[in-house]
């Protein structure tokens, strides 16, 4: 986990983080079995939009019918994989998503000043426990806002060098001094 941009005194870092189960649960209107199945490992199920609970593992509400579970603990995240595999419940499945995304973890200070410089500044969750869903030079990516100095930054696995060259890119034109 080497920073891809190392963080100084009034300026944010970035690293690529490794090690996280990710599980995408979807579910039909009025499902209550995919909350159930959270509560049962002992994580808060998400019930607002833009709703990001628990503390690794995280419960991310990305829609009103899909959340994302993530986190490096990993044995709640199984436990829940096999709850809501397919065909255990008619209206809601669980899929393991850890290989097709990537995690990227901007921390520091003025993290929201290099933010508006990546997405536009309306999506920027500014509060710890929000998410949202936006674009990032044109590719969609998810933020979760879990303190203040720290996001992280989720995106298809695939383009991860190219979410990694917008990051190097937009973090030297928003601190670089002879810009």
């Amino acid at each position: 986990m080497a920073d891809l941009i190392k963080a100084k005194a009034g300026q944010p870092g970035c690293r690529q983080l490794s090690g996280f189960t990710a599980l995408t649960i979807r579910y039909f209107a009025g499902d209550r079995s995919a909350s159930e199945a959270v509560q049962a490992q002992g994580l808060i199920w998400p019930n607002v939009p833009g709703e990001l609970t628990g503390h690794d593992p995280w419960l991310a509400w990305c829609g009103p019918q899909e959340t994302l579970a993530l986190g490096v603990q990993s044995a709640p995240l199984h436990a829940l994989l096999h709850a809501l595999a397919p065909g255990h419940s008619e209206t809601a499945m669980a899929v393991d998503a850890s290989q097709a995304l990537a995690v990227f973890e901007l921390h520091g200070q003025l993290l929201d000043a290099w933010l508006s410089h990546l997405v536009d500044a309306a999506a920027i969750p500014r509060q710890a426990g929000r998410v949202c869903r936006c674009r990032l030079a044109d590719v969609p990516v998810l933020l979760l806002r879990l303190d203040p100095e720290r996001v992280y930054l989720i995106a298809d696995r695939p383009i991860d060098s190219y979410v990694s060259n917008w990051l190097s890119y937009s973090h030297t034109g928003a601190f670089d001094a002879e810009h």
